[in-house]
């Protein structure tokens, strides 16, 4: 038994022993293939390292600092330097020494807590890091030291690729080897984006506190080091529009004046929370004793707040602001950089960028606007009312909107001469101490009260419209009755004595330190120009607006939307026509038209012209042709077109003019009204509709404007190369058709006042509703210009159409082509033939054409080869008719009556009496709809040598009776308006008059 159980323990041992061999074999097998991955591993990954650090810059000491005095730069399109975007401006560069211990010891201790000890890498910092990024399931902190985030911005970008990591890493360990501590510290401090536009803790300080960076305290050093991991949400203090502010809901600690125009400074609370985690931080790293921290808690950062102004002036012209909007923009498209970001990267980072602009363009272009009014009006002391206005006054002299309420007061009628608010004697009492008002220029709201705004005229008589704010009131100091009574408590009054006084005549004085009140105000109305070279997309010089010598922050020509009116219809109707198989010499009938079973729309001029070629409809600019010309290409079949134009953003619908169905089901601008008379929900800048002409001054082709063409970095290197992609819209034939359309639109057109002498002009007028807003857009062998002259508020009107925005395009263009070589016409691509063809067909001319009792109706016309049309005209028609009535002859109408003419005839036919008795003008040249029933076999027919009206028999005066009580008509030869239908001149006006179906 004992024998058996050694025998059986051996053999277990053997076995064990043996599989263990096995195992031992496995392992050793196993880690040696792990070391061989590690290694290739590892050799693939020093390759990669090496190959993205091939090219990383050396750590240049001198010039780490040396990049705090770098800013960006404009040039123009020569080369030559017209804007420094000066750093000193934001940022004032203090020494180390100058920053209190307390402030560095801030930033180290929630940016960077081994930033004395470490490499310029903190290894332990991004374990750290990732393990709270694991625990958090997202990225809750970054790993970044104080030397890399410097790295970062003196030699890389904001990039998030691995690239720039590995870069970012290698460079930060070569600086702390080539920059002592405090050379890192000190450029870092003088560098970061603290908010509000300041850059570096001195501009802060000053910023925020109006005081030297040496002077900050615990807590105001804490908050700073709250600020940089977002400026946008830790800045102690937002900027609110006087419109925007809310005494109820924004704690006001300052106000400040940014470009000119009155902004709130509003307390945030947020920057305080965050500054209390870097004073917790502060205190467990024993940077700050216990009574240190309690004392930086109990300070009221609110109170010490003190905002100051930017020293910056108002230098850039319009085009420079957008400039710099483009490259913004650029910037997150390209690198993927916020707002924040590629701000940060326009003022701090030496960029090198090179504009479009023509600086004599521009000088002449705002030379023009700064002689805005004598250019187009001449001796203002010769005006009876304001410049170009249209106003509606009451008695009293206030402006009045359509419903007859007010609009805007006039100055006297609002503000007293000390400019203080007026409630006069009745509007308002006291009861049981507190103040009740009820008066008109008060609009009262559950948080706030606002003021009517007002209008004076200056020495040119222009007007000047001023914005005022709301009373600022807090929100348990005042409520508002049922019957809209404003309750103002005694509480507020007696905490507030200077709130109002009472003047002789027992009416309130309100004043004005509790409102805010425009002071300039903005003159009306408003203009707006883009010069484009279409052949590039090149803007060559723009104004944004009149009086340019104040604020420029609202640039009305890249951004603010307008109806454009007929200056839509080239583009939303008849070139995607044209390219659909009309030609210029399409007929288009001008009569009634229908849309959901409604008579729309109205042409500009009285009644309907009937029959027009397209050309002809574009020359005069009718409504209704234009609507027809969509509704038969087909509204789905245009928005492609508009898309190659730039008028649909499909990229970036937030900011499409253009409003889809997919964006708005209920209301949109896929309609009739949009596509062909420019009714559109939003409307369009004079810059996207100036580049869609372009498009067809470019034989086709879009080209999206662009502001620069390229960007530089600090060091020369190509950033951002603004090479336009090309969009060809239609072929070089259509679109030469299309301009040579608008050319006549200005040479035999409604647009006459545009021609410019030896230069070929090609272009659209476009007026909306009740002139609300008056446009030109046109062309030449050189430029694309676009002109809008409207109000602010649409509601005031304008006095006069059209012709003055073509007045002042020609003004414009006058001045820009005078160096340049005349060119009488626009090149002809291949492929254009000419013929002549008849105007009431489109088709060859028969032999009846040149019979039209108004004279020849043949004309020339060119089409693109392969359109033209190879069919002689049938519209032109003989027909016998009765000429006592003007119906069809039968075969018992007297021969003295009978008599052939030439007519038209239409398909389908037009019936007056299915449209309540509407008649075209050419209505009479129209072949008779009925065959003659008043002779028959039974009537008395007088001898062919009598006169019937001296035998007494019938008489022939419209609406009499013969002698058997029959009506006789009106011969239609006696409407002179059928025979002679109305052309306008240059010197009438188009007043399209739609803007919505």
């Amino acid at each position: 038994m004992d024998n058996n159980n050694e025998k059986n323990s051996k053999t277990k041992k053997k076995r064990r022993k043996k599989s263990g061999n096995k195992f031992f074999k496995f392992f050793k097998i196993l880690l040696l293939i792990i070391i061989m991955l590690v290694v290739i591993g590892g050799g693939i990954v020093v390759g990669a390292v090496l190959s993205i650090l091939k090219d990383v810059p050396d750590i240049d000491p001198a010039n780490v600092n040396a990049s705090l005095d770098q800013t960006s730069t404009i040039y123009d399109s020569n080369g030559e330097l017209i804007e420094k975007i000066q750093a000193p401006e934001f940022r004032t560069v203090v020494d180390l020494d100058i920053m209190p211990n307390h402030l560095q010891e801030a930033f180290i201790s929630i940016e960077d807590e081994r930033f004395k000890d470490h490499f310029g890498v903190d290894p332990k910092g991004i374990v750290s890091s990732a393990i709270d990024n694991v625990k958090a399931g997202s990225i809750v902190r970054g790993a970044s030291t104080i030397t890399q985030q410097l790295v970062r911005n003196v030699y890389l970008n904001m990039d998030k690729s691995w690239d720039r990591k590995i870069k970012e890493a290698y460079l930060a360990v070569q600086m702390d080897r080539a920059l002592t501590k405090d050379q890192i510290l000190e450029a870092y401090l003088n560098r970061i984006n603290l908010g509000q536009g300041a850059y570096g803790v001195q501009e802060a300080a000053q910023t925020y506190f109006s005081k030297d960076v040496e002077d900050l305290t615990i807590a105001e050093s804490a908050l700073f080091a709250g600020i940089v991991k977002s400026p946008s949400r830790y800045s102690p203090y937002q900027t609110i529009r006087p419109e925007d502010f809310d005494a109820s809901n924004h704690q006001e600690v300052g106000q400040l004046n940014i470009l000119g125009e009155k902004y709130f400074a509003v307390y945030n609370d947020e920057s305080v929370k965050r500054q209390r985690i870097i004073l917790d931080k502060m205190l467990s790293l024993e940077k700050i004793s216990q009574a240190q921290y309690e004392q930086a808690l109990s300070e009221d950062i609110k109170a010490n707040l003190k905002p100051g102004d930017k020293k910056i002036q108002d230098i850039s012209s319009y085009f420079n602001d957008f400039v710099k909007t483009q490259v913004e923009e650029a910037l997150m498209k390209q690198f993927g950089y916020t707002k924040e970001e590629a701000q940060n990267e326009i003022f701090t980072g030496g960029l090198k960028i090179y504009s479009t602009i023509d600086l004599d363009l521009q000088r002449q272009l705002e030379d023009v606007y700064n002689n805005f009014t004598e250019i187009l009006a001449g001796d203002p002391s010769s005006f009876r009312g304001p410049f170009l206005i249209d106003w509606r006054l009451s008695n009293a002299g206030n402006i009045l909107d359509n419903q007859g309420g007010i609009l805007y007061y006039k100055q006297e009628n609002l503000l007293n001469d000390n400019l203080q608010l007026v409630i006069e004697k009745g509007t308002y009492e006291f009861r049981e101490s507190d103040l009740f008002i009820k008066n008109s220029k008060l609009a009262p709201y559950a948080k706030h009260i606002d003021i009517a705004d007002y209008y004076r005229l200056d020495e040119n008589k222009n007007l000047v419209t001023h914005t005022v704010g709301s009373i600022i009131l807090p929100e348990d100091k005042f409520s508002v009755g049922e019957n809209k009574e404003i309750r103002i408590s005694v509480d507020f009054l007696s905490e507030n004595k200077d709130f109002y006084t009472i003047d002789g005549n027992e009416n309130m004085i309100i004043d004005s330190r509790y409102f805010y009140r425009s002071v300039d105000g903005v003159v009306q109305p408003q203009s707006a120009t883009v010069i484009l070279d279409y052949r590039t997309g090149e803007i060559a010089a723009l104004v944004g607006g009149r009086d340019i010598e104040g604020s420029r922050i609202l640039n009305r020509a890249t951004a603010s939307q307008r109806q454009p009116g007929s200056v839509m219809k080239p583009i939303g109707a008849y070139l995607p026509a044209l390219d659909s198989g009309f030609t210029a010499a399409s007929p288009i009938d001008d009569v009634p038209f229908y849309s959901n079973g409604k008579l729309w729309p109205n042409n500009w001029y009285r009644g309907y012209r009937g029959i027009y070629s397209l050309r002809k409809s574009v020359e005069q600019s009718g409504n209704v042709n234009s609507v027809k010309v969509v509704d038969k290409v087909g509204v789905q079949n245009v928005l492609p077109y508009l898309e190659k134009l730039g008028i649909i953003d499909n990229s970036d619908p937030e900011n499409d003019s253009f409003v889809t169905a997919q964006e708005n089901r209920s209301h949109n601008d896929e309609n009739l009204s949009a596509l062909g008379l420019g009714g559109m929900t939003q409307g369009l800048t004079p810059l996207e509709v100036t580049a869609a002409f372009g498009a067809i001054a470019n034989d086709g082709v879009y080209i999206a404007p662009r502001a620069f063409t390229k960007i530089e970095d600090k060091k020369g290197n190509l950033l951002i190369d603004n090479t336009p992609k090309e969009n060809i819209v239609v072929s070089p034939q259509v679109a030469y058709i299309m301009k040579d359309i608008l050319r006549t639109t200005v040479t035999s057109g409604i647009a006459g006042r545009a021609n410019l002498n030896n230069m070929a002009v090609g272009g659209k007028t476009g007026t909306t509703q009740k002139q609300a807003d008056i446009w030109f857009v046109g062309f030449t062998p050189y430029y694309a210009t676009g002109v809008w002259i409207g109000n602010d508020s649409p509601t005031i009107t304008l006095s006069q159409g059209s012709s003055k925005a073509a007045e002042l395009w020609k003004y414009i263009m006058t001045k820009v082509h005078e160096d340049l070589e005349n060119k009488p016409s626009f090149d002809k691509p291949d492929g254009i033939v000419s013929l002549n063809i008849c105007s009431q067909s489109g088709k060859l001319p028969s032999s009846l054409c040149s019979q039209d009792p108004r004279g020849s109706t043949i004309r020339n016309e060119i089409f693109a080869q392969g359109t033209e049309p190879k069919e002689r005209c049938d519209a032109h028609v003989s027909v016998t008719i009765d000429s006592s009535n003007g119906s069809i002859a039968n075969e018992f109408c007297p021969p003295s009556v009978v008599q052939t003419r030439v007519f038209v005839e239409t398909s389908p036919r037009y019936i007056p009496s299915e449209n309540n008795g509407i008649v075209p003008s050419d209505y009479g040249f129209r072949k008779p709809l009925s065959v003659c029933s008043y002779h028959g076999v039974d009537t008395v027919i007088p001898p062919e040598d009598e006169d019937p009206e001296e035998n007494g028999e019938f008489e022939e005066e419209n609406g009499e009776s013969n002698e058997n009580g029959q009506e006789v008509p009106e011969e239609d030869e006696e409407d002179y308006d059928y025979y002679f239908p109305f052309f306008p001149s240059d010197e009438d006006e188009e007043t399209e008059g739609e803007s919505s179906e």
